[in-house]
């Protein structure tokens, strides 16, 4: 008798198994050399528009200006642009942007609020944070109190 409800108990967790996510691949770090992969900008439709001339800037460069910018910080990190994220704080006419990184087993960000042109851009923050310090930096981005270094 128990032999058949083991057997009942079979299909259901042949389904149960079907249904598990896969798990998310893992992070490849890139050398420092190497050009950023573009990332994806927030797909939040109350956040105001950037305007023309900041649109200009490509995802990429913005990853690889906050990387030059602040690879002096630490320049043994790895920098993860695969996972960086940019956000246009239209309020402050800049755009936010958020590197992973790690040095040395630390897991630290590195944060930039970037305006102007892709000609010439203008760094309003540079610095790094650990990652739960993020927040933090973009609030005060956004109030417009913030240090010109984190």
């Amino acid at each position: 008798m128990r032999f058949r409800s083991a057997l009942v108990l079979v299909p259901v967790l042949v389904l149960l198994a079907g249904c598990a996510p896969e798990p998310a691949p893992s992070p490849s770090p890139t050398a420092s050399t190497a050009s950023p992969s573009p990332t994806s900008s927030p797909t939040d439709t109350a956040t105001p528009q950037p305007t023309e001339s900041a649109t200009a800037f490509a995802t990429a460069q913005l990853v690889e200006l906050c990387t030059q910018k602040t690879r002096s910080l630490a320049p043994d990190a790895t920098y993860f642009a695969d996972m960086a994220t940019t956000e246009w704080l239209g309020g402050q006419s800049l755009w936010f942007v958020v590197i992973p990184k790690t040095l040395d087993g630390q897991d630290s960000v590195a944060v930039c609020a970037i305006g102007g042109t892709p000609d010439a851009p203008v760094f309003d923050l540079e610095g790094e944070t650990l990652p739960s310090g993020v927040a933090e930096i973009r609030d005060e981005l956004l109030a417009g109190v913030h240090d010109a270094e984190s």
